[in-house]
């Protein structure tokens, strides 16, 4: 790093002895600025997203009740740059190719406004549950798959508009953050992540249409796993193109600094010269070849309703809890809501098809935890239990016990500030806990 920056490494150096940045990007289908700023009042807006807000170490953002309840994404400021960089159009055919544990991947849908396709692949199993539950959490859609890169390129060809490529890399810029990440590293850690990085942009390459625009980041420094990836990605394969993003985004303006390469279109999020953590970041367009997608959707995969009985039971179910229209199919005992342009899935692993609406019990119908995060603000008649932030029900509630409450026997949805936490039972004044065991946590904050 000294050879890379020269006079500049001594302010590089200094940047790692001071505390780290800490930030949070809005969830506008849940909360609205003012709304968000009445719980976190010292907030500084990040300058390249538009939802990004600088958060102080103290407030303990991860911890509050907001961040349950789906209205905002703890994410580090520069990679915050990286979906806005791609610039994904609702109604598009998007592929997150390195997409745990969901930070871009719920930014991208963010981007797309539910409309469109979204396919959010991690290939290390336990990541692509976390994965999934973030998506669930934010109450955004997305397709959840956990394979490897090649084999989605083999099934899928040239199917994606769009498609990001968060690389698993050595972490440099992490060092701050997690001093732990420093003892991981070493030369040859550097190697072997530039190498598992250029054959995830081989698979990238096959599965982005003619025409297509492809992201490629790391929150690395390095020369080895940036510039020369991409240098040797573009000289295999003459069909892409380097974007140069200064041309198109304010990012001079930003702090960013152009990198490398040899047409300087690549950008670097310096520690030093921004409020970040830092990142790299190419964009590329695919500007000939032939288009290989296949157009058999999910519907060969999923397994459709079976009777009369059980799609009137479906109707019903719709009806009584406000499930919008949409494409349904049971995939593993849940109801779930499909793109309409899903690829195919048989053969591959799938953690999720699409929404969860419903489980299937015994015969009968359960709603979904997911659900109860899918509705924005403006939820249908559907029977809630609102409580006030302050309400020791709610951190009750959140440690998985029963709360008490009068009304109507049945389920409904526990609300905070309007906002979904989860499903209860009523049974008489008893509301039985069907917060999911897995996301409850006795250490939640209540600080404004």
């Amino acid at each position: 790093m000294q050879a890379f920056l020269g006079d500049e490494y001594a302010a590089f150096e200094t940047a790692f002895q001071q505390p780290r940045v800490n930030s949070l990007r809005l969830n506008l289908q849940k909360l609205e600025p003012p709304e968000l700023m009445q719980h976190f009042p010292n907030l500084d807006p990040v300058p390249w997203c538009e939802t990004g807000f600088y958060v102080p170490f103290e407030a303990r953002a991860g911890s509050h009740v907001l961040h349950a309840l789906g209205a905002y994404y703890v994410q580090e400021a520069s990679a915050m740059a990286v979906a806005q960089i791609l610039e994904p159009v609702p109604g598009e055919r998007v592929l997150d190719l390195c997409a745990a544990p969901g930070g871009k991947s719920t930014h991208l849908a963010s981007l797309m406004h539910g409309q469109g396709l979204l396919v959010s692949n991690e290939i290390v199993p336990s990541r692509a549950r976390i994965l999934a539950e973030n998506l669930e959490r934010l109450g955004l859609p997305g397709v959840i798959m956990n394979e490897d890169p090649a084999r989605l390129a083999t099934a899928w060809g040239s199917y994606f508009d769009r498609i990001l490529i968060d690389a698993p890399c050595s972490g440099e810029g992490m060092f701050r953050k997690n001093p732990d990440a420093m003892l991981e590293w070493s030369e040859a850690s550097v190697l072997t992540c530039a190498n598992r990085q250029t054959e995830i942009l081989k698979s990238a390459a096959q599965l982005l249409k003619p025409g297509g625009t492809m992201v490629y980041s790391t929150c690395t420094f390095s020369s080895e796993e940036n510039e020369n990836v991409i240098e040797r990605f573009l000289e295999d394969y003459k069909e892409f193109e380097l974007i140069d993003i200064f041309d198109e985004q304010n990012a001079t303006d930003w702090g960013f600094d152009r990198g490398r390469d040899r047409d300087g279109f690549t950008a670097r999020l310096w520690a030093h010269k921004l409020r970040g953590e830092g990142h790299f970041i190419a964009k590329l367009r695919k500007i000939s070849g032939e288009d290989t997608s296949t157009e058999l959707g999910f519907e060969a995969f999923a397994q459709p309703f079976k009777a009369k009985l059980e799609r009137k039971s479906w109707l019903e179910f719709q009806k009584d809890y406000g499930v919008p229209n949409g494409n349904f199919a049971v995939f593993r005992g849940e109801v779930q809501l499909i793109a309409q342009q899903t690829p195919p899935l048989e053969t591959l692993k799938v953690v999720r098809a699409g929404v969860p609406m419903a489980e299937v019990k015994l015969g009968r119908l359960e709603p979904h935890h997911a659900l109860s995060h899918w509705f924005p603000r403006d939820m249908p008649d559907v029977p809630v239990l609102d409580l006030e932030l302050d309400d020791p029900r709610v951190q009750t509630f959140l440690r998985g016990e029963t709360i008490h409450a009068e009304g109507a026997a049945g389920w409904v949805i526990v609300r905070v500030l309007g906002l979904g936490l989860a499903w209860g039972k009523r049974v008489g004044s008893t509301i039985k806990n069907h917060y999911p065991k897995h996301l409850r946590d006795s250490r939640i904050n209540f600080e404004d």
